[in-house]
Parts: structure tokens; sequence; C-alpha cells
């Protein structure tokens, strides 16, 4: 028995959905409440832990101590004699310092708030685990899929709008994985994954320009992506961060403008080899035909699809 918990967010949804397709699982949602907690965890074997303990959409401020979501998963864990947890953290910890491909065994260059905080919640937690419960960390690259909150809609409302910015074009390499690879990720973990130890998770090489372009396709418009200079991209994101106060909405924060600009990809054959496993999805294109209503409810893409042809435009948005 599998317990997932963060069931009721975006990547959580997409992980339950892979998990039950192989194992029964109980979904529990980020903020349930001790009693609940302590109820579901009875008889269960693995806890995946998916929940999102910061977010990346807002300003984080790194502070040297674990969430206490994370604090009472253990202390439930240890109480229900739950085998193992498997922690999603995330490929960012890496940093974005690296000029060749990132490995399991490259330095750890975590630069911004939210990746700090992240790499502590693996530390914290592999020590907090001890001999009497094991825990396995997975880092899956960037995850992409129907329900994501933090940039593909926002480039989407730009480019629905007439044209999409971004820092060199979008062109900087990226490793993407789809959310549900993540789940499949998360199961050989679960059965395979060695205690102690950590995985890169990925899925395939593309660029953000690519994803924007892909998207737009598939919901009816021709994306116009520009290039905006790094260095202007970033000084206007931390002008914006200065005046938002900590836990405060932000787009683009530094953080973001690093994401979208400066490459990110990875060789995860190591944990392939390890955890015996490999992704499902190649490419955008083999998921945008399900991602496609998703995309066409997004507000802003919405509202201009809903105008008139002749105010649109047959296959462009208003302003082409």
């Amino acid at each position: 028995m599998h317990l997932v918990i963060g069931a009721g967010e975006f990547l959580g949804r997409h992980i339950s959905r892979a998990l039950s397709a192989d194992v029964p699982v109980i979904e529990l949602d980020s903020d349930a409440d001790d009693e609940t907690l302590a109820d579901a965890i009875v008889g269960v074997e693995i806890v995946v832990l998916c929940a999102q303990t910061a977010a990346p959409s807002h300003r984080v401020r790194y502070r040297r101590k674990p969430p206490h979501l994370l604090q009472r998963v253990v202390a439930a864990s240890r109480r229900a004699r739950v085998r193992r947890i498997v922690h999603v953290s995330t490929a960012d910890v890496y940093g974005s310092s690296h000029f060749t491909r990132i490995t399991e065994k490259s330095e750890l260059k975590a630069t911004y708030a939210y990746e700090k905080v992240k790499l502590f919640e693996e530390e914290w937690l592999l020590d907090a685990a001890g001999d009497d419960l094991e825990a396995v960390v997975i880092r899956p690259a960037r995850v992409f899929g129907e329900g994501e909150e933090w940039i593909l809609p926002r480039l989407m409302a730009a480019a629905v709008h007439g044209r999409v910015w971004l820092p060199g074009g979008g062109r900087a390499k990226q490793t993407f994985v789809y959310g549900e690879d993540v789940g499949r990720a998360c199961l050989a973990a679960s059965d395979r994954g060695r205690p102690g130890h950590r995985y890169l998770i990925g899925g395939f090489d593309s660029t953000w320009r690519d994803l924007v372009s892909s998207a737009a396709r598939a919901v009816g418009f021709a994306a116009e992506v520009s290039s905006l200079p790094y260095d202007i991209a970033y000084l206007r994101a931390l002008a914006a961060e200065t005046v938002t106060p900590s836990g405060g909405a932000l787009w683009p924060g530094i953080y973001a403008v690093d994401v979208l600009g400066k490459s990110r990809y990875y060789d995860d054959s190591h944990s392939r080899r390890e955890l015996t496993w490999s992704p499902s999805v190649g490419s955008f294109e083999q998921e945008m035909p399900a991602m496609a209503p998703w995309l066409s409810r997004l507000p802003e893409v919405a509202a201009v699809l809903a105008e008139p042809a002749e105010a649109a435009g047959a296959t462009s948005p208003q302003g082409r």
C-alpha cells in the first residue's frame, strides 16, 4: 500500500495516477490534520511525499528549519512502522552554474532560496530517518503536464496576447519530464531504490521555446517567441523581487529568470540502471493532445479563444 501525501496538487495528481495503475494508493492532501494523517498511514508500507513544501511562484525565504509537514510525516511514519519514505525533491538543487550535462556526481551549487530549501529538506530527512526508517530521494528535472501552475500558464497568457519574451529566446537546453513519469520513478524508487540514496529523474531534452510553441499549436494559434537579454530580464526581476514581501506571489522572480534563461540538463543514466526505470514520454507532442483541453481552459487563453473570429482572427490572437 502506498500513501501519496500532496495528492491534491499538480505533481501529486500525476504521481497518484501513475501509481494507481500498479499498486493500491491512498491519497492525502498536504493540509490534512494529524488525526487524518494517523488514520491514513495505518498499514501503509510506502509513503510518497510530493507535497509542495515551498512555492517557486512566491518569494521564498531560506531558513535552516524543516517544514512542519516533513516533520509530521517522519513522526507519523515511525509510529506506524512505515518501511520507506520516497521524497520528491528537485534537480534544481544542482543549480544552473554547470556548463556540462549534470549527473548524480556533479557538485551541488544551490544558489537561490528555493534550491537551498529543497536541498536542506533532503539532508534533514536522510538524517532524521535514522536506522529504523528507510528514506529515498528522487530529483526530477523540469516537470510538465496538465495542471502545472508556475510557468507554462504565464507564458501562454503572454503568447496568446501577441508575444512572449524569454531570456535568450528560450533556447537554453533543458531536461523535461512528464508528471506521470515522475510517478513511475517513485514506484521504482519504492521498490528498488537504495536507502539513503538520491536519484536524478529525467525525460528528454528540449527548450522552453519548443514547449510554448507546441502548447500554442495544440490550442490553435502560433506563438511568437522573442529574445530578451538575460541581464535585462534579471534586473527587471530583481526590481520586482525587491518590493515583494517574503512569501508574496512573484512573477518573474530572479529564480524564474534563471530557470528560463540558463541551461539545466541532466544525465540520469545511473538512476535508470539502478532503478531499472525509464520514462514513457519522449516529447511534448506526445502529450499535447491530452494537455490541450486544460490549456484551452486557462483563463486568458480561453478569453481570447472565445472572441469572435473576425475580432481574434481564425488562427491568431488579436493584435497579430
